[in-house]
C-alpha cells in the first residue's frame, strides 16, 4: 500500500464517497467515546449503533473490509463468533483526511442537531404516521391527535430539518426528517379529503409519492403521535 494513511483515506473517500465518510466519522466518534480500548478502537456493534444515531441505515461491512484490506486505514484487533473489533492505523492522519484543519469548527452545532434528532424518536413518529395513512377510516380523535402533532412537534421537525440540511455530516438526518414531513403532508391531505374538502386530491397525492406504504408493517393500535 503506497502513500500515507491520509493519502489512502482520501483515496477511499474518493471511491466510496459519503458512505465511507460517514462510516469513518462514526468510527472516530466511537473511538473518542471508548474509555477502554483493550479489544480495539471500535467494534462492529458500536459502529452500527452510532450510525443509527446519526440516521445512517446501510450495512458498513463491505466498506469496512475495503478500508482494512485495500487501503490499510484500519486493522482487525479481535474477532469471534459475535464480535469484531478494529483499530485505526493512524487515527490522526485519518482525521486530517476527513476533517482537514477544521474538525471542531461546527462540532457543537452538529452535536446539537444529533441530540435533538435523537430526542424526537423519529422511528415511532414515522410508524404512527404510516398507521394513520393506512387506517381504513379516520375519526375525530385521529384528527385531534394529528393536530396536536402538527402544531407542537412538526414545527420542531421542520426547524431541525433546515438546520441539518446545512451540514454534510447531518445530511442523512435531514433526509429522514424530510420523509417525516412528507408523511405528515399525506395524513393532512387525507384528513382534509375525508372532511369533504378537495375531494380526490388525497388519491392524487398518494399516487404521486415515491414512498411504498405497503412495504411497512404497522401496529394494530391507535396510539398518540
Amino acid at each position: 500500500m503506497l502513500g500515507t494513511v491520509k493519502d489512502r483515506t482520501l483515496e477511499a473517500l474518493l471511491k466510496y464517497g459519503d458512505k465511507a465518510k460517514y462510516i469513518l466519522k462514526a468510527a472516530i466518534d466511537v473511538y473518542e467515546r471508548n474509555e477502554n480500548k483493550e479489544l480495539g478502537d471500535f467494534s462492529y456493534k458500536q459502529l452500527i449503533q452510532r450510525l443509527e444515531e446519526i440516521g445512517v441505515n446501510y450495512d458498513p461491512r463491505m466498506i469496512l473490509r475495503a478500508l482494512e484490506k485495500d487501503y490499510g486505514i484500519i486493522e482487525t484487533t479481535y474477532k469471534s463468533a459475535n464480535q469484531h473489533w478494529w483499530k485505526f492505523i493512524d487515527i490522526e492522519q485519518t482525521k486530517l483526511a476527513i476533517y482537514g484543519e477544521d474538525k471542531d469548527v461546527d462540532e457543537p452545532e452538529i452535536s446539537l442537531i444529533i441530540i435533538q434528532y435523537n430526542s424526537l424518536n423519529i422511528k415511532e413518529i414515522e410508524k404512527k404516521l404510516m398507521f394513520l395513512i393506512r387506517k381504513p377510516k379516520l375519526f375525530d380523535i385521529d384528527r385531534k391527535i394529528f393536530a396536536e402533532f402538527a402544531f407542537e412537534t412538526l414545527p420542531l421537525i421542520v426547524k431541525l430539518y433546515y438546520k441539518a440540511s446545512q451540514y454534510e455530516e447531518t445530511y442523512e438526518i435531514a433526509e429522514r426528517l424530510r420523509k417525516i414531513i412528507s408523511l405528515a403532508k399525506r395524513v393532512s391531505v387525507r384528513l382534509n379529503d375525508e372532511k369533504g374538502d378537495n375531494k380526490g386530491f388525497y388519491k392524487k397525492e398518494i399516487q404521486g409519492e415515491d414512498y411504498d406504504a405497503n412495504s411497512i408493517r404497522l401496529p394494530n393500535s391507535e396510539d398518540n403521535i
